[in-house]
């Protein structure tokens, strides 16, 4: 009996210093998935496909870049690069049942998971699974492989940013996710690949490339109870770790867009072609805004919505709604084709009418064609072999029923619901867009003077000034005015406070009749300035404030948006004196807040 206890008591020390006991698997059906649950908490999704004459198998490890510290930004990407080498090699080299002759392979990384994809003929698959274990969940990761992809990944970033398409993909992030950039960035901050160093590699691997944070969807021809073997075969060797990934519910929380912004890229593109993304929530951060993300979509790609109808008739090639959308983060993405004469015409009239969709198509009966749109392509989706992936793709902690119930829970979205949802999230939210132009183009329909870049550098303006001078002369100070003219248009939710400076060695009287005339006839301005009023004239701190902000005003920004402020400095040289000359400007965000009334009734008339 001591014999036997003292057995026992060694077989439950080995597991407890080695991982869980693995315990039986489970099964369960729902409609044509299957599900698998492997004793050591490995996840399977699959649909059988008597027809088909291969299978298609992906892996996706729990692990992208928004579950990364700073300081190791892109550490998922370098592990994956690393581990679809060893698996590479291998294709290259057998000569077996499984070789680059016989199977598709490909690899990458997204902010949430990273995916190994592979194509086998269904008399591979057990092959297919113990190459799986052996390179990637069972792997041994060197020195010389880290520096290698590490090189790798440098010099794939150094080809991307000359590459339009990818630099467009880069700056559209960056702009919508400011500094939790890198959270979304796959391959993180190159700069700090120095930090990633093989033991943190190793804990990192060994932390996430366990089975109970591996997910696999298979889809194609097999037997479910074969592949059931298959799987328990392959798999059952790997002990559960003891991180259990189902308490993850919440990676990092992105904070929301501030302000509108716009950038331009050069590419060969036959036509400009906009690129106008909100920030939008994720599936797992709020389901019901999802739902509504994903019914809009579908929305707005009805061709005979009245947006569709009026971008045809100023012939644009394209109008393409994406919810690009992921468990912790989404994006609508529109993506706007014109012609080269209404190029900024027609950009100005979507981004327009996107702004007020509850006023517009958020109505029944456009709604229920939304909702019939979206049956008809997920119902083609739920009959295809990518219908595994998607369910995978939105399974997050321990919830694998969101995207299966995905189509039940969107037919019943309200109209209130979604009026809600455009209000909230793209009426009072800021949205970024980016423009692909071919130079020639840029140049001919004179673009710049439409559409420049903009981002908050605005917020840094200096506009500099000689000595007794107040009007700006300089071709850059101009440039300025003019971005932060459309700066102000874009963002018609943020006020502006110039603030004019002057040294006090210059003159003390600045007078000036359209100044004059300008402040008598806005009251705000009048009551706060009755001595100018009387005198007529202004020091030249006021004067400069004064004439940026009329000329804002002149070109259609509302006087209660412009506010001015002045202060006179006393230098010791005349270095300290030219810098004393000069207006700057602070910007104040508004959020936009409309009455019960006019929510549900529109404005009232006058």
């Amino acid at each position: 009996m001591k014999i036997f206890q003292s057995i026992f008591l060694l077989f439950v020390f080995y597991y407890a210093t080695t991982g869980q006991v693995n315990a039986q698997s489970e099964t369960t059906k729902a409609g044509d998935l299957f599900y698998i649950k492997l004793g050591n908490g490995m996840n399977t999704v699959l649909m059988a496909d008597a027809s088909a004459k291969q299978v298609e198998v992906s892996f996706f490890i729990k692990n992208g870049s928004i579950y990364e510290i700073d300081s190791l930004s892109g550490i998922s990407n370098i592990v994956q690069n690393i581990l679809a080498d060893k698996v590479a090699r291998f294709l290259r080299s057998n000569k077996g049942a499984i070789s680059f002759q016989n199977t598709t392979f490909n690899a990458y990384t997204t902010t949430e998971r990273c995916v190994y994809k592979f194509t086998v003929t269904p008399s591979n698959l057990i092959s297919c699974f113990n190459l799986f274990r052996d390179s990637v969940l069972t792997a041994s990761i060197t020195s010389a492989e880290l520096n290698n992809v590490k090189q790798n990944i440098v010099n794939d970033v150094e080809l991307a940013t000359k590459d339009p398409r990818k630099n467009m993909e880069s700056r559209l992030t960056q702009h919508i996710y400011r500094s939790e950039f890198e959270k979304l960035s796959v391959t993180g901050n190159i700069n700090e690949f120095d930090n990633i160093s093989l033991p943190i590699v190793r804990f990192f691997y060994k932390k996430y490339y366990v089975p109970n944070n591996t997910l696999i969807a298979a889809t194609g021809n097999f037997a479910l109870e074969t592949l059931q073997v298959h799987l328990e075969s392959a798999f059952k060797s790997i002990v559960k770790s003891e991180f259990d990934p189902e308490t993850v519910t919440k990676v990092v929380d992105f904070k929301p867009m501030v302000y509108t912004t716009q950038f331009i890229v050069e590419d060969t593109t036959a036509s400009p072609e906009f690129h106008i993304c909100w920030q939008f929530t994720g599936t797992a951060a709020n389901e019901q805004a999802s739902r509504c993300g994903y019914l809009l979509s579908a929305m707005l790609n009805d061709k005979n919505n009245f947006i569709q109808v009026k971008a045809a008739k100023l012939h644009c090639k394209k109008l393409l709604a994406q919810y690009e959308v992921n468990n912790y983060s989404g994006v609508l993405h529109i993506v706007l084709q014109t012609d080269r004469a209404n190029w900024f015409s027609a950009y100005s009239m979507v981004v327009t009418e996107l702004q007020r969709l509850e006023k517009t198509i958020v109505n029944e009966s456009m709604i229920t064609a939304g909702k019939v749109q979206f049956k008809k392509e997920y119902q083609s989706l739920e009959k295809s072999n990518e219908y595994p992936q998607w369910v995978v793709k939105h399974w997050a902690g321990n919830d694998e029923t969101y995207f299966p119930s995905l189509l039940d829970s969107l037919l019943v979205i309200s109209e209130k619901q979604l009026k809600n949802f455009v209000v909230f999230y793209m009426n009072q939210n800021p949205h970024v867009t980016g423009l692909l132009v071919s130079p020639q183009d840029r140049e001919e329909l004179k673009v710049d003077s439409l559409f420049t870049n903009l981002n908050d550098s605005v917020n840094l303006y200096v506009f500099t000034y000689r000595q007794n001078v107040t009007d700006i002369e300089s071709k850059e100070d101009s440039t300025k005015l003019r971005n932060l003219l459309q700066w102000l248009r874009i963002n018609d939710d943020v006020n502006l406070q110039v603030n004019g400076f002057a040294d006090e060695g210059e003159f003390n009287k600045v007078f000036d009749d359209s100044i004059k005339a300008f402040i008598d006839s806005i009251p705000t301005f009048s009551r706060a300035m009755p001595e100018f009023i009387r005198k007529g004239y202004l020091r030249p701190e006021m004067m400069r404030a004064m004439k940026l902000i009329k000329y804002f005003y002149d070109q259609g920004i509302a006087p209660e948006r412009l506010s001015g402020t002045s202060m006179k400095f006393t230098s010791a040289s005349r270095e300290e004196a030219i810098g004393n000359l000069k207006c700057t400007v602070t910007l104040e965000k508004l959020r936009k807040q409309i009455s019960l009334y006019e929510f549900h009734y529109g404005k009232k008339k006058e």
